[in-house]
């Protein structure tokens, strides 16, 4: 906290008195060529990352990146970070109500990319593990139906698994990335909330950003029944295109529960239709291969073979029957 604590104060002093940008990286000179360099970052911010590796541009054949958060009311903020982007060959945003604004500030290309997830890890498989977690959220949540579904668990007797802990800090990316899949390959639902009540206006106030967000991805590849809201972006309509990809939640979600398990053929039906259509088109290797047929490249022998992999294993999640004249799918719970 300490080290955070400085960084944030230097980069505020350096920012307002010198107009600079205190860099995380330690200064890097590069030896070799490289055919591709593929920069992914959080934040317009950390755009200038990339200038801390010295010749990164003339090192490089093809230099693209991938921001994930790209708010148009903030655009005003970054000159620099514009300047940057435009060395670049292609950028890819996961906002894609900001490209146009976006591409009319820079001199490089502009394309909408979704996020994904490691289907392959996170597809439920033998041994099925039990959905012993009610209901999970991960991260923010509307507090009006965080509320209700509070008192809808009591109510139900039902485990809510939710956050508790704010500003926890970790080093270990990959655990969490581990252990939230596991998560919710153990969840019979898992919430999500459209990022609406946290995103930006724009500056004149007459409209907003609609952005994804990547728990949605890692909610149906994980085979759970997602609750919540849907973003308003045509991008999220034609990526979760089968029916029930998300159940809105009403005022009354103790109602919602009881009838969804008053129908567990919808819900089996769900789960299916979450881990198949994740498999066929929603792991990072689908959008590496848009990446690459965007500039015009190949995919290599082994992105193929992976390709091959996911599509053979949405194939292998068949019905089967069941007690009660139900329809349960192999490799799901």
């Amino acid at each position: 906290m300490l080290r955070e604590l400085r960084l944030r104060t230097k980069r505020s002093i350096r920012e307002h008195v010198v107009g600079g940008y205190e860099p995380l990286l330690k200064k890097t000179r590069l030896t070799e060529t490289y055919d591709m360099l593929f920069y992914v970052c959080q934040f317009l911010e950390e755009v200038q990352e990339i200038e801390q590796i010295e010749g990164w541009r003339d090192r490089a054949g093809t230099a693209i990146i991938f921001v994930l958060e790209s708010w148009t009311s903030t655009f005003d903020e970054y000159p620099r970070e514009m300047r940057v982007l435009s060395k670049f060959d292609h950028v890819f945003v996961l906002n894609g109500s900001c490209v146009g604004k976006l591409q009319a500030r820079i001199g490089a290309p502009v394309s909408q990319l979704n996020t994904a997830t490691d289907c392959l890890r996170a597809a439920p498989s033998h041994p099925r593990p039990a959905r012993s977690i009610d209901l999970l959220c991960i991260g923010r949540s509307d507090p009006v139906q965080h509320s209700q579904l509070q008192k809808a668990a009591t109510a139900m007797g039902l485990f809510y698994h939710h956050e508790i802990w704010k500003k926890s800090w970790t080093d270990d990316w990959a655990g969490v990335r581990r252990q939230n899949a596991e998560m919710i390959k153990r969840s019979k639902y898992f919430l999500v909330w459209a990022p609406m009540a946290w995103r930006q206006k724009w500056k004149d106030g007459t409209s907003q950003d609609n952005a994804l967000s990547t728990r949605y991805f890692e909610g149906a590849a994980g085979g759970a029944v997602i609750l919540g809201s849907r973003p308003d972006c045509p991008e999220f309509d034609a990526a979760f295109d089968w029916p029930d990809a998300v159940i809105p939640l009403t005022d009354d979600p103790r109602a919602l529960l009881s009838a969804l398990d008053r129908d567990p053929l919808r819900v089996f039906r769900a789960r299916h239709a979450n881990v198949t259509q994740s498999l066929r088109r929603h792991d990072w290797a689908h959008r590496w291969l848009q990446i690459l047929t965007t500039l015009g490249l190949a995919p290599t022998p082994a992105h193929i073979q992976r390709l091959t992999t996911l599509s053979d294993l949405s194939r292998g999640i068949d019905f089967i029957p069941a007690r009660h004249g139900l329809k349960l799918e192999r490799g799901l719970r």
